[in-house]
């Protein structure tokens, strides 16, 4: 593992990203999805928000970012540093109040083409069946119904719902709508996979179900991830670089480059190799003194 320091990245980003850009993709990747995978940066990024007493409140402040193509970026920070902030950015679902964000070297001005955002909560159509609620997004893009659905079915095979195809997210468990949401996010093929917590409500087995099925159908696909949790054993299982943020307002801390090997396997097991357990310990001192400081300010303000 090789902790990146702040002054260091924001000085090589561009050599970063042609470092990252020639050597991130696996033996074995298809071609299609390393062509697909783009790029991400954030440069000076700060984000202010107007309270409802007209106070500004800062969300972020000078975040520098680079995320090379292909690669699965965790970021972990206490609540309330701008993480979910970070996302919307990228998506281009708000601005920046100060600094640019890029996607495949083009500034972001409006909503990220070949972005697919998983949210907290199961962002799926009650009304609509499992098999409708995937083929959505080939529908929107102009995709015959017919075909549509014949893609949406494979995918929910591939996330292991086949015979579901006709239920209605509420006739599911948890853990199946978020499969549900998976799969639907992944049927666009897209460039960037955005995660807000995506498993953050599901108990502790479903969960690892979910990580290792995420692993595995990112191994095939590769877009771009950006992973926001508040699980560090999650984030190290499951990323090629975790990003540390600090209390708010929220900056890059650190970022750490995780060089377990890829495959991973399951990520219940991985978690007792002793390299996995050096690494925790190495980026949790680095994460707990920002959640004190979080702790802290958070029992001030109950007072």
């Amino acid at each position: 593992m090789r902790k990146v320091q702040p002054t260091e990245k924001r000085t090589t980003v561009a050599s970063t990203f042609a470092r990252r850009g020639r050597g991130v993709h696996g033996a074995g990747e298809p071609a299609d999805a390393a062509g697909r995978a783009a790029d991400i940066e954030l440069a000076g990024v700060s984000k202010l928000f107007v309270t409802p007493s007209g106070s500004m409140f800062t969300a972020l402040r000078d975040v520098d970012l680079a995320i090379g193509p292909g690669r699965f970026c965790a970021v972990v920070g206490p609540t309330g540093c701008g993480k979910s902030t970070t996302l919307t950015m990228v998506a281009g679902l708000d601005r920046p109040s100060a600094g640019v964000v890029r996607v495949g070297g083009r500034i972001v001005d409006g909503i990220t083409a070949g972005t697919s955002f998983m949210f907290q909560a199961d962002a799926l159509l009650p009304w609509k069946t499992v098999l409708g609620n995937v083929a959505l997004g080939p529908v929107f893009r102009g995709v015959q119904k017919r075909e549509a659905q014949a893609q949406a079915r494979d995918w929910v095979r591939r996330v292991g719902l086949a015979g579901f195809e006709d239920h209605h997210p509420h006739q599911l468990s948890g853990g199946m709508r978020k499969r549900v949401s998976l799969a639907a996010a992944l049927i666009n093929e897209p460039s960037i996979l955005l995660m807000d917590e995506p498993f953050g409500a599901l108990d502790v087995q479903t969960k690892a179900i979910m990580s290792n099925e995420l692993l595995a159908l990112w191994e095939q696909t590769r877009p771009s991830v950006i992973f926001v949790t508040h699980d560090l054993e999650e984030a190290i299982a499951l990323a090629d670089q975790v990003v540390v943020m600090t209390a708010g307002p929220g900056t890059v801390k650190a970022v750490y480059d995780i060089d377990l090997p890829r495959p991973r396997g399951a990520v219940q097991e991985i978690r007792f190799e002793p390299r996995f357990a050096r690494i925790y310990q190495e980026i949790w001192d680095d994460l707990r003194d920002e959640v004190l400081v979080s702790y802290e300010r958070s029992r001030r303000t109950g007072d």
